[in-house]
């Protein structure tokens, strides 16, 4: 009685799962397509040993399907006409796109300790992936942002 229910109820989450990213890849293979940009990934090779936190907080992580997401997300691109890069994931939301300096993110924030660029650290990471591809590079910034401290402010739900 009790594997059936574990069957049943394992197999309802999976394909709930699997429903969410398939949703989350359409509405990012159909921005891909619109902006007419090639989608750039993170590669993510052995992310579950770099995954180090509570135990609760690992099992949590570990159930994630990381690479799915990305698969998802390539086949629906690639019918779109679009390829994906993938890029080497290292320090992408610890250095400063502004000066290249690796600094530690204080939680969700990034704080460069050298030239005081602060902004939410998934967009630092999205922008250092970004400029990880030689056609990317360099990106454009206002005169200002070479000559003093930019202030990004990301605000979203939550």
């Amino acid at each position: 009685m009790r594997a059936e229910l574990l069957a049943k109820y394992s197999g309802r989450e999976r394909r709930r799962i699997d429903d969410i990213l398939h949703r989350a890849s359409k509405i990012i293979a159909s921005i891909v397509a619109e902006e007419g940009a090639k989608p750039i990934m993170e590669e993510l090779t052995d992310i579950r040993d770099r995954i180090r936190c509570s135990r609760r907080m690992n099992r949590r992580l570990h159930s994630m399907p990381f690479r799915k997401i990305q698969f998802y997300i390539s086949y629906k691109a690639m019918e779109y006409g679009f390829k994906p890069e993938f890029v080497d994931a290292k320090n992408t939301s610890r250095t400063c796109p502004i000066c290249d300096e690796v600094s530690k993110p204080n939680r969700h924030a990034f704080r460069c300790i050298k030239c005081g660029f602060q902004a939410d650290k998934h967009l630092v990471a999205a922008w250092n992936t970004a400029t990880k591809l030689p056609m990317c590079r360099p990106l454009p910034l206002a005169a200002k942002a070479l000559n003093e401290p930019l202030l990004l402010e990301v605000r979203g739900k939550g």
